[in-house]
């Protein structure tokens, strides 16, 4: 197509007179319309309203538009108003893998989506979700603005049976290199605290997830879409199940999110990768929503969870990278896989005044084997983690056993106060103070030096 020709074609196209376009267009001896000809022949014929026609257009030049975003878009937009749904959705999806930032795109791709929905039966018209009023849902944004980041983007609910989820989307940034996906709508739902926490602003929430620089995050099959599945699942939870989420629960799937990972479940953590402040939302009457962090988890660390403690499946996950890894070592399989000397059903509640975090190392020489302690050393806490700062071990391991991770692991104090109750009554001492065994079989004060084994 020459310059000429085609200065002339946008320009009646910005003038709304596509008549023209098809009467120049059809001028042209069918055999020397190039594929640029066809292309511009079947957008105005979809201007115009003639479909159909437009569709067959495009087909005949299917092979050359494998890869040319306009092609997708041209033939999924005449598929919408022909009313065959399903094909559209499909071309729009192509169309948006080949450039993820068009937001009409992305417009139809909701509008299929709803039409899918209502043609299922499911019509907004026949629910009355929990809504935050105006002036809550501006501070949730205005906080997430201020402390989470900037956000264009949102996979806006069509259809909300209860409460209203969107999860905005924060783009990778230098600073902060991942996708983070932040619902706003869960906190509209007042959660069933225990009697207990009543008061004290634990019964809303919002959540958010970060992903790789790299995750399609367009794409919404099962392959990529569950993490924004999962933000809805467990933000309406709550209000399915008549519970609460907070710090430390943990939620299952029961089998991997995915096919492309070994990933099943989810647990609840503060923000640890945000400003002060980033955590709780002030609402306009003074109620608080908690902002907080969900990491997915392997089968087997839920199951040390169930087995141990919170406390310590948070030690045991110490190490892990906030932002989701759908290949990321297992830490509960060789931790999990261990034959305890006593079983977990035979551990009984033996610290009573304890009130300090319950985290605590202890090597496979206690736990595995049944020996006694031999040297307890207390240092600083681990930071960010419910760490006691209280490390055990029988006294007679080897530099060689002390070098691999394996030989040790997270466990609570009153786990380990059940191996050896004789440590109870020293677990009150201050960091830097360290106890060994003497000849006689007690314990004494030793001399502790930072970075003894």
């Amino acid at each position: 197509m020459d310059d000429e020709l085609l200065h002339r074609l946008n320009k009646w196209h910005e003038d709304d007179e596509y008549q023209k376009i098809v009467d120049e267009l059809l001028a042209i001896p069918e055999a020397e319309r190039d594929y640029s000809i066809i292309s511009h022949l079947a957008r105005a014929l979809n201007n115009l309203g003639r479909y159909e026609e437009a569709a067959e257009l495009l087909l005949t030049i299917a092979e050359e538009g494998t890869d040319d975003f306009l092609w997708h878009f041209r033939l999924g937009y005449a598929y919408f108003y022909l009313d065959r749904i399903q094909e559209a959705k499909a071309e729009f999806e192509t169309a948006l893998e080949l450039d993820p930032q068009d937001d009409d795109v992305l417009n139809f791709i909701g509008w299929c989506k709803e039409k899918i929905q209502e043609e299922a039966g499911f019509k907004q018209e026949n629910f009355d979700p929990e809504l935050y009023t105006d002036e809550q849902f501006e501070a949730i944004e205005r906080h997430i603005e201020k402390h989470i980041g900037h956000y264009e983007r949102v996979f806006h609910e069509i259809v909300s049976p209860d409460i209203h989820i969107d999860v905005a989307i924060i783009e990778p940034t230098p600073e902060r290199n991942y996708y983070t996906l932040v619902t706003m709508g869960m906190g509209a739902h007042r959660m069933s605290v225990p009697l207990s926490l009543e008061g004290e602003n634990f019964d809303r929430a919002e959540l958010l997830i970060a992903l790789p620089p790299d995750w399609p995050i367009n794409r919404d099959d099962d392959l990529w879409f569950w993490p924004v599945k999962w933000l809805k699942i467990m933000a309406r939870l709550p209000g399915e199940q008549d519970t609460w989420l907070g710090w430390g629960h943990t939620v299952s799937n029961g089998e991997p999110f995915a096919e492309n990972t070994k990933l099943s479940g989810m647990i609840v953590c503060d923000l640890t990768e945000f400003d002060e402040g980033a955590d709780k939302c002030i609402l306009p009457n003074g109620e608080c929503v908690n902002f907080y962090q969900i990491i997915p988890l392997y089968r087997e660390e839920l199951e040390f969870k169930l087995s141990h403690s919170r406390d310590e499946l948070l030690h045991l996950l110490n190490s892990i990278d906030t932002v989701l890894d759908i290949n990321r070592p297992n830490y509960g399989l060789a931790t999990y896989s261990k034959n305890f000397a006593i079983a977990q059903d035979d551990i009984k509640t033996l610290l009573y005044d304890w009130h300090e975090a319950q985290g605590c190392i202890a090597t496979d020489r206690i736990m595995v084997d049944g020996a006694k302690v031999g040297y307890m050393y207390r240092e600083e806490p681990m930071a960010e983690m419910p760490d006691s700062g209280w490390r055990f071990l029988a006294g007679d391991e080897t530099d060689e056993y002390m070098e691999n991770p394996d030989n040790s692991g997270v466990y609570s104090l009153n786990t380990i106060c059940n191996y050896d109750p004789d440590i109870i009554p020293l677990l009150h001492a201050p960091y830097g103070t360290s106890f060994h065994r003497d000849e006689n079989g007690k314990f004494v004060k030793a001399r502790f030096e930072p970075g003894d084994p």
